[in-house]
């Protein structure tokens, strides 16, 4: 019984050169009719077969003269076609199998290999932007910083009100003024505004403007110990973590948008980035670097840089468990492991004959006692 398939032929005869039709495994061979009544058979033993086409499924078996192609894509042809020709065409199907498995495999090579390609471009693009925007945002003028950061301070909710008592206000504007020379980058006008609060907490926002909570002050034992904490928080400013933090916030078009210099939607951002929620929330890398740089900088003013550790070790003594209202250490994970980091750090300083803040640190304590009465 002949086998009937959906299939095709191509022919000069033929109205379009080509036509869909019926298409028939007959004893004397391939056959096939054309919508218009044409009919064409190709003998077994003059048949040369080839496999491929668009889906590398496509079955083509032509004339010997080659003025004739019938063709199949019917998954079971190929075996249909080696049955009915007993095995006269097998030699030409496995060829064509083989050679067609080899090309899929080709194209799944080239097709991994491009995919590969695609996405390696898009991770090494990806990184290139970042580290552009990096140096881009290293690159921009400390007047986008500044005006990041009277933004954000303008729109900022303090948590209290701010003290006005010069003896507190100028112990820790004198503090910033004697490690301000000392500062990575020049030009940031570090200006200190002190908030009443049991917060214990300082910040710096891009540009140089700082807060100082009247519950860091009272907490900590010396004034060099309140001097590290903003040592730390002046690095901030000065490594510029925060305009990085603007870029991060912002994604990949941060990047773009400043390696074209486009810098508006930056500052807009970064005003509304830098609220209360989020102003310690630095990466762990940029937190070492910050300690760091704050070390080296207490160093180079001649302050005494163990205040740094040993704030963080007499809040961590004081409250096995630091409570929320110690903002400052609580968003500065691990400080267990911090407070080891800063004593190695110091322990690998040269040695230097540090001098005393001039600061009436009993006087400036008794100055916030004193706020708490009136």
């Amino acid at each position: 019984m002949d086998e009937h398939f959906s299939g095709g032929c191509f022919c000069e005869t033929l109205p379009d050169g080509r036509c869909g039709g019926d298409v028939e495994l007959r004893p004397a061979g391939v056959f096939a009719r054309a919508p218009d009544g044409q009919e064409f058979l190709i003998p077994y033993r003059e048949c040369q077969v080839e496999i491929g086409g668009f889906s590398g499924k496509m079955v083509f078996c032509r004339g010997r003269d080659r003025n004739i192609t019938i063709f199949c894509e019917d998954p079971r042809f190929v075996r249909s076609l080696s049955l009915a020709s007993s095995g006269i065409l097998d030699e030409q199907l496995q060829i064509g199998l083989r050679k067609q498995r080899g090309e899929n495999r080709r194209q799944w090579v080239i097709g991994t290999g491009l995919l590969v390609g695609i996405v390696m471009a898009c991770v090494v693009g990806y990184f290139a932007i970042r580290a552009g925007a990096t140096a881009a945002v290293m690159a921009l003028p400390i007047s986008v910083d500044e005006k990041i950061g009277s933004a954000a301070m303008a729109s900022m909710d303090l948590g209290g009100p701010r003290v006005t008592d010069d003896v507190v206000v100028e112990a820790m504007q004198s503090m910033v003024d004697r490690m301000a020379p000392e500062a990575a980058i020049n030009g940031l006008d570090f200006r200190v505004s002190v908030v009443q609060s049991d917060v214990v907490n300082a910040f710096a926002l891009p540009g140089g403007s700082m807060v100082v909570y009247t519950g860091l002050i009272e907490n900590a034992e010396r004034p060099e110990q309140v001097a590290a904490v903003l040592a730390h928080e002046m690095s901030h400013a000065t490594l510029r973590h925060g305009l990085q933090r603007v870029a991060r916030s912002m994604g990949i078009w941060a990047g773009v948008s400043m390696l074209i210099g486009d810098v508006g939607g930056l500052i807009g951002a970064g005003a509304d980035l830098f609220q209360m929620a989020t102003i310690n929330s630095y990466s762990r890398e940029q937190e070492t670097e910050a300690d760091r740089e704050g070390v080296r900088m207490l160093h180079a003013s001649g302050i005494d840089p163990t205040g740094m550790g040993e704030f963080f070790a007499l809040l961590q003594h004081e409250h096995d468990e630091v409570p929320e209202i110690f903002s400052w250490i609580s968003t500065h994970p691990d400080h267990a492991a911090r407070i080891a980091s800063v004593e190695n750090m110091i322990a690998g300083l040269p040695e230097q004959n540090y001098e005393p803040l001039d600061v009436d640190w009993p006087s400036v304590q008794g100055r916030l006692k004193n706020l708490k009465t009136d």
